[in-house]
């Protein structure tokens, strides 16, 4: 037990002998309170939150392996958990997100760094995966409703996947009693409404059916990433120099490749095409005809630039990569996997794809004119790849131009040229759709915009 160390000393005052006693009552106070502190995560933990059964699921859920893949999703969670049940609204503004969770600076601006918004769309995603996979009986339930980003906690005693119908209550007469020409005229219109229902999904589900090779990475349970081309990777041409993928991501090759002497008016537009999300309107186009294709899958659907995509990301889920490595370097990733390989002289010189293992009546380099928006010919690859983790797939959409990939968008959508191609996979691939696919195909193109296409080469496997 505690003793105070002050004792009746009569050259003190009572006044002085109240004044020591208190403050050792409050030396003592700091000692307990840190013997008692929360360790590791549970000291960041505000003191009303310790015993709370929403944090309790909070950190369940934060805890899954779904949510463990990512690096900032349990972070994001407990952060806009904490902010919801303490009622600190301030802290559930996207800067203020960015800034506490993202480690954004104090002058991040979210017009031009979507960051935050798309991590938001992944964790509704996975929110709806625990409800529905991990832990369907959970007693409370929480969601993130679009338009905000506080959480909504939800208590119930059934689960999303155990709701049963409910019974109209009747005045307790049987069906018999309603007599013979009612309880008929009843029959015939329930199967009037099941016959029209059944047309009318049938209908809708013909019509919105995701062509191959998109249905391969569209799904329910997994999300589809998106990642379009970064313009401003084109500042390399500054230095005329290759740029490692590890450079990219850092952006230490800035440093190498910005002019030494600069005005104020081309330091602050190289800036600006730094910190924002600019891509190209072939990429712009591939987004809206493949969000439109992924049909009842969009939902599922996350647009993202190069900039922002991290290594990490491609642990789970499906992924379509638009652009070669001169514009989305990520897909450099892939080249070790693949027949059709992009290649160019450096960022001034020729560009070209390299056919590793040329088959009977195939090229082995395939090579166009260097400018954007000339007439002429033009090459490009779709490749679906599955993932190396098992989970999910990879589509890559490339073109040495612009053009090549605004052709392999027309591909997508165009059923007579999706025909083709599936006559080409099969004898090699079997009655089965392939789940390893490589496409050439050679585009003619008049003023920047394609006006024809033809498959040159495939490869395909189980």
């Amino acid at each position: 037990m505690y003793r105070s160390a002050v004792v009746n000393d009569p050259k003190l005052s009572d006044r002085d002998c109240i004044a020591l006693r208190d403050s050792e009552k409050n030396q003592m106070q700091t000692v307990v309170q840190s013997e008692a502190a929360p360790r590791d995560h549970e000291a960041s933990v505000p003191f009303e939150l310790v015993g709370d059964p929403r944090w309790e699921l909070v950190e369940r859920i934060a805890s899954t392996e779904a949510f463990r893949k990512s690096s900032k999703l349990p972070a994001l969670l407990r952060y806009l958990a904490k902010c919801t049940i303490i009622g600190d609204r301030n802290g559930l503004t996207e800067q203020m997100i960015g800034r506490s969770v993202f480690g954004k600076s104090e002058d991040y601006t979210p017009a031009e760094d979507s960051s935050v918004r798309v991590y938001i769309r992944q964790l509704r995603l996975r929110l709806h995966e625990y409800y529905q996979d991990v832990n369907p009986s959970e007693q409370i339930l929480i969601s993130l409703p679009k338009g905000g980003y506080a959480l909504v906690f939800g208590s119930g005693t059934h689960t999303l996947r155990d709701e049963q119908p409910v019974l109209a209550k009747t005045d307790g007469r049987s069906p018999a009693k309603l007599g013979f020409f009612h309880y008929v005229s009843m029959v015939l219109l329930a199967l009037a409404i099941i016959c029209a229902c059944g047309w009318y999904f049938t209908a809708i589900s013909s019509r919105s059916k995701t062509p191959w090779p998109l249905n391969q990475v569209m799904g329910e349970k997994l999300q589809t990433t998106l990642v379009l081309a970064d313009a401003a990777y084109s500042l390399r041409k500054l230095g005329d120099q290759e740029i490692p993928l590890d450079e990219y991501v850092d952006r230490s090759f800035l440093r190498s490749v910005t002019p030494k002497t600069m005005t104020e008016g081309e330091a602050k537009l190289i800036h600006y095409l730094d910190v924002s999300r600019i891509t190209s309107i072939a990429d712009a186009h591939a987004a809206a005809v493949i969000s439109t294709l992924a049909s009842r899958y969009t939902q599922n659907l996350v647009l993202i630039s190069a900039r922002d995509f991290k290594a990490n990301d491609l642990t789970h889920g499906n992924f379509i990569f638009v652009g070669a490595k001169t514009s989305n370097p990520w897909v450099e990733l892939f080249d070790d996997r693949v027949n059709f390989m992009f290649m160019e002289d450096g960022p001034s010189g020729s560009r070209y794809i390299l056919n590793r293992k040329p088959q009977p009546g195939e090229k082995t380099i395939y090579s166009v004119p260097n400018d954007t928006g000339a007439s002429g010919e033009d090459y490009a690859t779709i490749t679906l790849l599955p993932a190396k983790n098992g989970s999910g797939n990879v589509l890559l959409i490339q073109g040495l131009r612009m053009e090549g990939t605004e052709a392999l968008i027309d591909l997508l959508r165009n059923k007579d040229q999706l025909s083709k191609l599936a006559q080409k996979l099969l004898p090699t691939a079997g009655s089965q759709r392939p789940s390893y696919a490589e496409v050439l195909v050679h585009a003619q193109s008049v003023a920047g915009a394609p006006v024809s296409l033809d498959i040159v080469a495939v490869r395909s496997g189980i």
